[in-house]
């Protein structure tokens, strides 16, 4: 994610630097005031904020939690002078759920705060509280909205320019197959994968689609299949999960039998 910061314009680059110049610490509210909650934004309604009304972001390129492990950030030192980390050691929470609220260790042992299971952190380019600059900056950075979003972007390519695909929300990938017939303005989708397939292929479902900005909700569709199960398409394109992705930001399915994970930017 360091590749981040060599891919801004010039002018926004400049503006960023000197923001980062001016620091972007952590200064916790005094008293018993809330760490975190929600502002109002017009552009992406409630989003996450700190105490001070600072916007608080997650990065694609990172892993965010699961059940059997923890979160890890891909955030390294170049990464993090533009996205300082966010932790509090005591959380205060207002309008948001304590129980969505954890703390990972990174790999330098500081601490990190994380929402959803996706670690948080500031933008440096934000100079006051309700600026929203880190919005889709390298495709992969997002702000965490009071709804949590049933589809998401990732990059298996931290190091790298970032690949941009998507997953369920909570890091699952999601697939695409060539075999499958997609759908028009017209007709449905049509699925070559029926019976024994979706045992290793399983349906992706999201009756509602809650993207970031860097994706249209409207690019996303439900159609029901021959067999009454209901799925969502991506531009008309069903989608899949795979069986043999253990753990977040898995995409072991990539290249198995003509299938792959879907990168918005090859789907006219």
């Amino acid at each position: 994610m360091d590749q981040l910061l060599m891919r801004m314009p010039g002018a926004f680059a400049g503006l960023l630097f000197g923001a980062i110049a001016c620091g972007g610490s952590y200064s916790a509210p005094a008293g018993n005031a809330p760490t975190m909650k929600l502002a109002a934004s017009a552009r992406f309604g409630n989003h996450l904020v700190d105490g001070n009304g600072r916007s608080l972001y997650s990065f694609g390129a990172d892993l965010p939690a699961s059940a059997a492990k923890a979160a890890v950030s891909n955030c390294g030192t170049a990464c993090v002078a533009a996205w300082p980390v966010f932790h509090a050691d005591d959380v205060v929470v207002e309008g948001i759920s304590a129980d969505d609220v954890g703390e990972i260790t990174r790999p330098d042992g500081s601490k990190q705060t994380t929402f959803r299971g996706w670690p948080l952190y500031f933008f440096a380019g934000d100079a006051m509280p309700g600026d929203l600059n880190g919005e889709g900056v390298g495709d992969i950075s997002f702000v965490l909205r009071d709804q949590a979003y049933s589809i998401l972007l990732m990059s298996s390519t931290p190091a790298r320019e970032p690949e941009p695909y998507l997953n369920d929300g909570t890091g699952r990938s999601l697939y695409q197959f060539f075999q499958d017939t997609p759908g028009t303005a017209g007709s449905d989708p049509v699925s070559a994968c029926t019976v024994g397939c979706l045992v290793k292929w399983p349906i992706f479902l999201s009756e509602t689609a809650v993207v970031p900005s860097g994706l249209a909700a409207s690019d996303f569709t439900v159609f029901t299949r021959p067999d009454g199960q209901r799925q969502s398409a991506y531009k008309g394109r069903p989608l899949y999960f795979f069986a043999g992705d253990a753990a977040p930001g898995d995409t072991t399915g990539r290249g198995v039998a003509n299938r792959d994970t879907v990168d918005p930017r090859s789907i006219p």
